[in-house]
């Protein structure tokens, strides 16, 4: 018998016998059978081509469906500003008075977004440019259709541009936020460099400009974190859709999420890492299955001492990523107050789990903002040291929420609106935590939207929430978009659930960003008056709006004084007959605003600031010089001197 005979018990092994024959017929086909180690390679016929590519999908409508909405949006946005009345806003603002052409045009740009992306083959430049229109119909709709920018406090900071590009140097004693003067130095340098003397039409495009600016930075991040083609792009919808903090009108901090999006951006793309042990298991310290396991703490200590393994990019590129990102660190810290914290913050957590080799990055902050804190602003935190070592918690909630729920009907439901978006952001995100957990077992990106609480218990201010909204909310959107892909890949159906839903999302956006238009928005002729009544008044002399609301500070911030702090007079209506008495300002100025925000925010009658100026005119303490319906300009008397009496 030889070795390739097999034997079964019970045969008989005999020549041509049928168990013979069976025993060939299977060693034959063992022999043809492929193996999982070593598959059967069956040679290709000769000048045979290999078969086509697959046939692209068919676009059919979707490939002029996008494009044609987006003009038809575009189209709409002139007569929507044509058919809007300005003139009947109240507490429920922007949204009770566009015109219906306006929810026309951002129901076109949604319908534009949602069939690209759709589309079997979505174009990126179609994308990008579906995307700007959405901006444009919804975050920059107050742009279109409102003839001027509003804000009264970006006129303000135009006032201080204004003043560093005259003096050259920020000016002392006048605003705390001198102390941080790069922004302004470098608008006053844009501004000197343009041949310009005023930035009106920057103030008014600048919200668009830089929500779109910002959505780059999300599409970036979302590209990194979550992957895919279509994800990206619905985190930077979602983000635009539910940023309703409108931080992004011309500020100093609307230029540091640029920056902070631009490090963040860096640190979870180029520069991310893992940290790992010798064997390359990730997670490390984990230990082997025959060591003996470490006490937490230990293992806490060993991993934050082991330095996350090199990112894979060449010596050079990273050398560029890590200057371009310390040059933007940098640049941050003598722009705003809050911002580096909020990057130093971020850049620990990931540097302490080992998600980024950029311990140098944490360094450099760290030592730039002590610096700038010692040479720089040393004067400033001297005196207000309980910004740093905090003084928040209860009176900051007192001032960020409960104190800010006033007003009209319409004022308080869209503050509660305020309060009830943040709140559905945070339950989304949390559900796209659990999916990115369950797909990476990363948590990292919910602690990254969780340090800017801790912003929570400093001396701030009431706006203090809204930062923590705003510098949270890039990665709660990205999670958010996390686990709405989750939910339509369990259930196709729900694509035309959630495109409805970003139907709903982007008119609520208008409704909660336009709720402050009726005393926020500001019309050319208060401009040109502010101006004329500045250039007319004597260097020296105090220009006081009865109200902080409108233009007032455009220019002079360095000329003329804005007014002393009387208590309980931070503005002059709240007590317009003793604090008018106690400030005594030569020149008092008010605007339409002014009695728009009594009458909606405050509960006054309709009328309240004419009886205020007529009853200041009756005093004899100040003679009206200019009035326009609610707009009105009153100086100070200035008594006749004292004739001595003869003989004396």
């Amino acid at each position: 018998m030889t070795s390739t005979d097999t034997r079964y018990p019970g045969d008989e092994r005999r020549p041509g016998s049928n168990v013979d024959q069976a025993t060939t017929a299977m060693r034959a086909a063992d022999l043809d059978a492929p193996t999982a180690a070593l598959p059967i390679q069956r040679p290709r016929a000769r000048n045979v081509p290999p078969p086509p590519p697959p046939a692209p999908p068919a676009t059919g409508i979707f490939r002029w469906l996008s494009p044609v909405l987006a003009l038809v949006a575009v189209a709409l946005l002139p007569v929507a500003a044509a058919t809007t009345d300005l003139s009947a806003l109240d507490g429920w603002g922007l949204a009770k008075v566009l015109s219906p052409v306006g929810w026309v045009a951002l129901t076109c740009a949604v319908g534009a977004c949602v069939a690209e992306l759709r589309s079997p083959r979505p174009r990126i430049p179609m994308l990008g440019t579906a995307t700007a229109v959405l901006i444009l119909c919804s975050v920059g709709m107050p742009s279109v259709v409102e003839p001027v920018a509003r804000f009264s406090t970006a006129w303000l900071l135009a006032g201080f541009t204004d003043a560093i590009a005259h003096d050259g140097i920020a000016p002392e004693g006048i605003d705390a936020r001198f102390w941080w003067p790069a922004f302004f130095a470098q608008w006053a340098f844009f501004r000197d460099a343009g041949g310009a003397t005023q930035l009106d039409s920057v103030l008014r495009w600048f919200p668009p400009v830089v929500v779109g600016v910002w959505t780059i930075g999300i599409y970036a991040l979302a590209r990194s974190m979550l992957g895919g083609s279509r994800a990206p792009w619905a985190a930077a919808w979602l983000f635009v859709g539910l940023n309703w903090v409108e931080q992004d009108y011309f500020s100093p901090q609307a230029t540091g999420i640029v920056l902070m999006l631009t490090v963040l951006t860096f640190a979870l793309g180029p520069l991310a890492t893992r940290r790992t042990d010798a064997a390359g298991v990730p997670g490390w310290p984990f230990p082997h299955p025959e060591a003996r396991r470490l006490p937490l703490l230990r293992r806490w200590l060993v991993s934050a001492m082991t330095p996350p393994n090199r990112p894979s990019l060449p010596p050079r590129q990273l050398l560029l990523i890590y200057f371009c990102a310390a040059l933007c660190i940098l640049a941050v810290i003598p722009e705003h107050q809050l911002t580096p914290f909020a990057i130093i913050g971020q850049l620990v957590v990931l540097a302490i789990v080992g998600r980024i080799r950029g311990r140098g990055l944490v360094l450099v902050a760290i030592v730039g903002l002590a610096v700038f804190f010692v040479i720089s602003a040393r004067l400033f935190w001297i005196t207000q040291l309980g910004l740093l070592l905090g003084s928040g918690g209860g009176d900051a909630l007192e001032t960020g929420v409960a104190d800010r729920l006033l007003g009209d009907t319409g004022q308080v439901a869209v503050k509660y609106l305020r309060i009830i978006v943040p709140g559905l952001t945070w339950a989304l995100a949390i559900g796209g935590a659990w999916v990115y957990w369950r797909r990476k077992r990363d948590l990292v990106p919910i602690a990254l939207a969780v340090v800017p609480m801790a912003f929570a218990l400093q001396g701030y201010g009431g706006e203090v929430f809204l930062r923590i909204v705003l510098y949270g909310l890039p990665v709660l959107t990205i999670l958010g978009a996390d686990g709405l892909r989750a939910l339509v890949r369990r259930n196709r159906s729900m694509e035309i659930v959630l495109a409805v839903g970003m139907v709903l999302l982007f008119p609520l956006l208008v409704l909660i960003r336009g709720g402050n238009d009726a005393y926020q928005v500001v019309y050319p002729q208060e401009v040109a008056l502010a101006r004329q009544v500045i250039h007319e008044t004597p260097p020296g002399q105090e220009i006081v709006p009865l109200s902080n609301v409108g233009p007032y500070g455009v220019e002079g911030i360095d000329t003329h004084s804005m007014g002393s702090v009387v208590d309980g007079c931070a503005e002059l209506a709240n007590d317009p007959v003793r604090c008018i008495e106690a400030e005594a300002p030569d020149v008092l100025i008010s605007f339409t605003s002014v009695e728009k925000q009594g009458v909606v925010l405050n509960g006054k009658k309709p009328g309240w600031s004419l009886e205020v100026i007529q009853q200041l005119v009756a005093s004899g303490r100040y003679v009206l010089t200019y009035q326009d319906g609610f707009d009105a300009v009153l100086k100070k008397t200035v008594p006749d001197p004292v004739e001595p009496a003869p003989g004396g």
